[in-house]
């Protein structure tokens, strides 16, 4: 399999751990109001925290944090149980239904190799399954905690700061579940392939982040997605993305100071938020 697919990069991407420096926050400016946005992962080992001291300036300037989605309610047990059963097949379908009977043996081997049932896997829709098999394996690496966004959202809660966020959790939920659509064999083959690649592309992609180059990130994480995969790209990126943009621009002109938080991958490469901002006429700069 020449092409990495995009749903487990995307994922690796989000939810890698971080010991990231200036580059990962940027102040946004226009006239004297103030914007600041930072690349998220949303799970870290120990060793991680305390954050780069940036995280903790920005938070502390910040009158209102702005998260993709509501973290605190998707922490409730109320929204778990409502995205376990967004997450399981209905009408007595199984994920046997939509892959092959090779790929269904190479997802067993798999699972058998971490003394998982595949049969635990069988109720689960297709698009979801490369999140749950990339979180089993980051929490066989020891990377199992808080990320940062659901630090600060807690944070936030505890100081009786503001929060708002770009996408209800069900918006998430339903981006996941449409991921692969159609191709769901390829999906969790190439999903399968990659995930033997974890441990050796993760110390590359950390390289990139420690370094605060957005270049090298944006190729590992953005050319070959957008090459090989450009309507996923533009689901996944550039459409939210663009959607993001009028409610940050909505953040200017009001004497506040607003810490945005999202994937790191909405803040790099050519259809960013960053340089959607910058093209209409933000100062950008890191914090």
């Amino acid at each position: 399999m020449s092409k990495r697919h995009p749903a487990l990069l995307f994922i690796i991407l989000m939810i890698l751990p971080f010991n990231l420096h200036a580059a990962s926050v940027w102040k946004v400016t226009k006239g004297d109001d103030v914007v600041i946005i930072g690349g998220t992962i949303h799970f870290l080992s120990q060793q991680d925290y305390p954050l780069p001291d940036e995280y903790e300036r920005a938070y502390k300037q910040a009158d209102l944090l702005v998260f993709e989605t509501d973290i605190n309610r998707m922490e409730t047990p109320e929204f778990q149980q409502l995205s376990m059963q967004m997450m399981l097949l209905k009408d007595g379908k199984s994920l046997a239904d939509f892959i092959s009977s090779s790929t269904l043996t190479l997802l067993q081997q798999h699972l058998l190799e971490r003394n998982i049932p595949v049969e635990n896997f069988m109720p689960f829709k297709p698009g979801f399954l490369p999140v749950v098999l990339s979180v089993i394996e980051l929490q066989m690496m020891g990377i199992s905690s808080t990320g940062v966004d659901g630090y600060y959202a807690t944070k936030a809660k505890g100081d009786g700061k503001q929060q708002d966020w770009f996408e209800s959790p069900e918006e998430q939920m339903l981006m996941l579940e449409n991921m692969g659509k159609g191709d769901e064999d390829n999906m969790i083959a190439y999903t399968l392939e990659d995930l033997k690649d974890m441990r050796s592309i993760m110390p590359k992609m950390m390289s990139a982040w420690r370094s605060g180059d957005a270049d090298a990130l944006t190729r590992i994480g953005i050319n070959d997605m957008k090459a090989d995969y450009p309507q996923v790209y533009a689901d996944l990126l550039v459409t939210r993305n663009a959607k993001w943009i009028p409610k940050v621009e909505s953040f200017f002109g009001n004497n506040k100071t607003e810490f945005v938080l999202v994937g790191a991958l909405h803040l790099v490469g050519p259809d960013s938020v960053l340089e959607m901002l910058k093209k209409d006429g933000y100062a950008i700069e890191k914090y």
